[in-house]
């Protein structure tokens, strides 16, 4: 249909004369078939803004991308331990000592017993000391020694978990390990509960009296009555000399029931995005505060009890329970694609001094990346494919992508290092689909270095104000349909309310329309824990020890997500009228269409990033038969609106059905994202461009 069939009317009289005439030209045109009834109907206006979204289904778009809609997680905001790894115990294994970080208030109290405290009743007195003389193992060499005098009562340690107290629910079951050695005193049982903070037990379990080798005991604990702020505790009755290390409170309800699993709650919400593709473990965190502090997929894989810990960028520690094995295995959960991000053998360009890993160091920084593709899909068989069976998975994983860096600045030892990496790949996986840095900023300034180097990807970042987004909504309609393909692997409007969430939205539609080119997206960052924050800027779900809150950014991911066809669409939307209440600027009115080939389905989406509602009138061209009704899907609310723990549905989708048809008017209310599903009797149409 052109664009002139879609004039705005000059007058009452006028608008249904010219409506009936432009229509009857698009008729003869393009052959569009429309009732009597809606062919002589006019923009109903008050005054305020209108427009004409006219949706031409008879010419071919583009193909839409299937792994558009992603998500992107780093441990920032204590996002794994305490987080999404459900692991109840915090500093189980004695590793934590003080860091130095601004945007970590308890960093520098971070000690060997940093959320322990000694038990003592009856008599009996109780010495807590850290060592690593005699460890469980050299990765994670510290451990707990007891020292215990008097001759009644018991002694031992409690934990606190990560908010002052463990929250447990009555009648669930909670898994217990730890590792213990008694080399000085008479045998004894030991004895773990779960506790009120004014001591009444809630569970307890006993385990057998521990030896004088390191030994694993396990019990399971079901609990009687809930209690928000619980606390693991381990005694024993008996004077003299315990070790304790890697001691573990797991809830039995895990996602989808995994050993060393994930928080349920936290899990589906991710879940329930409905991610094709899970980008991790970072994030600034992948290349550390020096190459000593770099993640090494290596140390997060095989037994817990042996991974090597670390600290993060963030401030805080990591266990790597949550690790390499871990994520591969969520993917496979909820049917993402995996996408590992490796370190490229040079450190953090925001951390002074710069160092970059040289001659035979550099050989195992790049050995890695080759290790990780086999520990993933290698055979059974194969040295680090044996790793991966023996951890419960024989059959391989199906990698297809690898990242390599995350914002690394421009720099000569960059580009001398990243093509060594690239090469490696090339040659021992070239199957294997290479994302690379664009660097930091919406100037991209490595994407050359990826067009040089013929990575099938480059990842971009940026993290602006709102208006950004809204400015730049079509900053890929010109973009080259050669060399690598876009990935937008961190974004965010720089807050929480709905007009951040808008200001998304709009974005996204001039991503759909070019997702032929931009391939794959993702928010950043995932998750929060409130009161734990070191990016307080924007985050798509923020929780606490047993709640969650999706903001309004992440209804806008959900719904661009779970409504998203196979081919665009093209559209051409005309805006007129005259201004409201708010002032005389021509409103926003981003528009994205596309069309799913197996049904016929047209998916419309709209989001007005402005104060007044605009009366739209939606034509489609091309239809067999266009629905009479459409599924609405609804988020609006007013500019600042946020969600909370007083109010975690403020804002959210509102579902409802509306008139439709081959032409049907619509008023997009104020600051809103809707999606607009409409049948059009073309299923089976060719799922690409022509």
């Amino acid at each position: 249909m052109n664009s002139s069939c879609l004039e705005s009317p000059r007058g009452p009289n006028q608008a249904a004369v010219s409506t009936a005439i432009a229509l009857l030209v698009c008729i003869l045109i393009g052959g569009l078939k429309v009732s009597a009834a809606n062919a002589t109907a006019p923009v109903v206006t008050d005054g305020g803004w209108h427009a004409e979204v006219a949706v031409h289904l008879d010419r071919p778009g583009r193909a839409v991308s299937p792994e558009l809609y992603g998500v992107f997680y780093e441990d920032i905001n204590y996002a794994a331990d305490g987080g999404l790894y459900a692991e109840l115990v915090q500093n189980r294994s004695f590793e934590y000592y003080p860091l130095t970080d601004p945007r970590n208030p308890q960093a520098a109290e971070m000690k060997p017993l940093f959320s322990w405290q000694t038990i003592e009743r009856g008599g009996m007195k109780v010495k807590a000391d850290a060592a690593i003389l005699e460890p469980l193992n050299p990765r994670n060499p510290t451990y707990a020694v007891l020292t215990l005098t008097g001759g009644s009562g018991e002694g031992g340690l409690a934990n606190r978990g990560y908010e002052n107290g463990i929250p447990v629910r009555a009648g669930a079951t909670y898994d217990v390990s730890l590792y213990a050695r008694r080399p000085r005193g008479a045998a004894a049982p030991l004895r773990v509960t779960l506790e009120t903070p004014d001591g009444a037990v809630l569970a307890e379990a006993e385990l057998r009296a521990p030896g004088e080798a390191w030994s694993r005991q396990d019990t399971v604990l079901t609990v009687a009555r809930s209690d928000p702020k619980a606390r693991l505790v381990v005694t024993t009755k008996s004077a003299g000399v315990v070790m304790l290390d890697m001691i573990s409170l797991f809830p039995r309800a895990t996602f989808k029931g995994r050993k060393n699993g994930l928080r349920q709650d936290l899990a589906q919400a991710i879940a329930d995005l409905k991610p094709k593709t899970f980008r991790f473990p970072g994030g600034c965190i992948v290349h550390g505060r020096g190459l000593g502090n770099a993640y090494r997929w290596k140390d997060s894989v095989g037994d817990v009890a042996q991974r090597r810990p670390n600290f993060n960028r963030w401030g805080y520690h990591q266990s790597y329970g949550l690790g390499y094995f871990e994520y591969f295995q969520f993917c496979e959960d909820i049917g993402a694609a995996a996408l590992p991000i490796l370190p490229c053998g040079v450190s953090c360009g925001f951390e002074k001094p710069f160092q970059v890993a040289q001659g035979p160091e550099l050989d195992a920084w790049i050995q890695d990346a080759i290790d990780l593709v086999e520990f993933a899909n290698g055979p059974a068989e194969s040295p680090w494919g044996r790793v991966r069976a023996a951890m419960g998975h024989p059959a391989p994983f199906g990698l297809k992508y690898v990242g390599l860096g995350n914002e690394e600045h421009d720099t000569t030892s960059f580009r001398e290092v990243f093509p060594r990496f690239v090469e490696a790949l090339r040659r021992h996986h070239p199957h294997i689909q290479i994302v690379g840095t664009s660097g930091l900023g919406p100037n991209v300034p490595l994407f050359d270095l990826m067009q040089q180097t013929g990575v099938e990807i480059g990842d971009e970042h940026y993290y602006q104000p709102p208006e950004w987004f809204i400015t730049n909504r079509n900053r890929f309609d010109a973009a080259p349909r050669t060399g690598p393909k876009i990935f937008v692997g961190e974004y965010a409007s720089r807050g929480n309310t709905q007009f951040n969430a808008v200001a998304e939205a709009v974005y996204l539609t001039g991503i759909e329309r070019n997702s032929d080119q931009v391939v794959m997206t993702a928010y950043a960052p995932l998750l929060a824990r409130y009161g734990f924050v070191q990016w307080p800027r924007a985050n798509l779900i923020w929780f606490d020890q047993d709640q969650l809150v999706k903001t309004p950014n992440f209804h806008v991911q959900q719904l661009f997500s779970m409504n998203q066809g196979d081919r665009s669409v093209e559209n051409a939307v005309t805006i007129g009228g005259r201004p409201g209440q708010s002032g005389g600027e021509k409103p926003v009115l981003a528009v994205s269409t596309m069309l799913v080939s197996k049904d016929g389905t047209l998916i419309m989406k709209i989001a007005n990033p402005g104060a007044e509602p605009v009366q739209t009138r939606i034509a489609i061209t091309g239809a067999v038969a266009a629905g009479k009704t459409a599924e609405l899907l609804l988020l609006a609310a007013p500019k600042d609106a946020t969600n909370d723990r007083e109010q975690p549905e403020r804002v959210r989708p509102v579902a409802s059905t509306i008139a439709a048809g081959r032409i049907f008017d619509y008023t997009v209310p104020a600051m809103s994202v809707q999606v607009i599903r409409v049948g059009t009797g073309l299923a089976g149409a060719r799922s690409s461009a022509e």
